[in-house]
């Protein structure tokens, strides 16, 4: 068994720290950008759209990255990147903000696809618990970056010292990763990647499938961190009230998550775990008609915090090679991702032209019912055909 690599952990869970917070911190201060920037419905809209927009398009262009860099490298010039975005960003109105936030999400979106790789190098032998450390991560710190964004900016002196905090982090992740980039593990080239593998994961109906699953799951996370606060504002919830249920239903369902990802490998199927999670989002976003409004982020927040994981893990294990492992999770990210931006923008645009918040939660009701078909479909104890057998 080759020696615990603390450090490589270490530069793993502070990136991953970075991932969700520069994005999750927004939504609660949508109200305070208004004022301060003099911002309307649709620039607050491209504002909490585009990064999930980013997550997408990025993800695309992972494998072009990685083969310039190497693995390792592309690591550490993403994390230089979000330190430079997440400061830079503070200045220059909202065309300051807009370009800093499109470059932290193209560089979480790079992030996110080469992570699973990363943790399969450097811990091939722990990669479930690795994993479930990291997706509980990204779950927490979305929660604290939620829950505290308002209570910061008020301490802090406003909306720009709320957002700065979280280069601390991101600059931190650089420092202890760049001590693993003249490592010894030797990553192999995307160059094995190799045309025929694509093509069959391209045309296998379980792509397509977990790419639904994967999407509808992202944007109804990402349409409620952008717009969940401003909803119950307009119920009558105060500002620090709206983001501390939000941080709720980010972190509700994280010790549940983090039980179910450690031990997802126990099931042969995946459809009865995913139509689950997927049934009590429904019913959690349902409850947003109604006055239960904390009662709702909690159902929700064990929805969602049990659907990521186990998209994580159809990705993995759905497929046969390395090499299709690497191209459903490019897929499943850039389509699921892309999906997610243009529901989220939907979203605020319909609660713009209704006037009112019940047509968009009903849409969220729907696509919460199609998500528990696509887990149903995509959990099933299948693989895509590896062409070479």
């Amino acid at each position: 068994m080759k020696k615990f690599n603390f450090l490589a952990l270490l530069g793993i869970l502070l990136t991953t720290l970075v991932l969700r917070p520069p994005v999750a911190s927004v939504g609660p201060l949508v109200d305070e950008l208004k004022t301060a920037l003099g911002l309307g419905s649709l620039e607050v809209g491209a504002l909490t759209s585009i990064p999930v927009f980013c997550f997408g398009l990025g993800a695309f262009a992972s494998p072009a990255i990685v083969r310039r860099f190497g693995i390792d490298r592309t690591l550490l010039v993403l994390q230089a990147l979000l330190v430079v975005a997440i400061a830079g960003r503070l200045w220059f109105g909202f065309a300051g903000l807009l370009i800093g936030t499109t470059v932290i999400g193209l560089a979480i979106a790079v992030a996110n696809v080469i992570l699973p790789g990363i943790v399969r190098a450097r811990f091939g032998d722990r990669v479930a618990v690795v994993t479930a450390t990291y997706t509980m991560t990204l779950a927490v710190a979305a929660s604290f970056a939620a829950s505290t964004a308002v209570p910061f900016s008020q301490a802090l002196g406003g909306w720009q010292a709320s957002l700065f905090i979280w280069v601390v982090p991101a600059a931190a992740a650089f420092l202890v990763w760049s001590t693993q980039v003249r490592g010894t593990v030797h990553q192999r080239s995307t160059a094995e990647h190799h045309e025929a593998e694509t093509r069959s994961v391209r045309r296998s109906p379980i792509t397509w499938w977990i790419v639904a699953f994967f999407g509808i799951q992202s944007l109804g996370f990402y349409a409620l961190l952008a717009w969940l606060p401003s909803l119950l504002i307009d119920g009558g919830v105060t500002p620090a009230e709206a983001g501390g249920i939000l941080g709720v239903t980010t972190i509700a369902g994280v010790p549940f998550g983090l039980l179910l990802a450690s031990n997802l490998r126990k099931f042969r199927s995946l459809s009865a775990p995913a139509a689950i999670a997927s049934a009590l989002t429904m019913i959690g976003m349902a409850l947003l008609l109604t006055p239960f409004s904390l009662v709702a982020g909690i159902v929700i927040g064990f929805g969602q915090a049990s659907t990521f994981p186990i998209s994580l893990n159809l990705i993995s294990t759905r497929a046969s090679t390395d090499a299709q492992t690497t191209e459903l999770s490019t897929i499943s990210q850039g389509y699921g991702y892309l999906a997610a931006a243009l529901g989220t923008f939907f979203f605020g645009w319909l609660r713009d032209v209704t006037g009112s918040w019940v047509l968009p939660i009903l849409l969220l009701v729907l696509l919460s019912a199609l998500q528990l078909i696509a887990g149903i479909a995509a959990g099933r104890s299948r693989k895509i055909e590896n062409p070479a057998t």
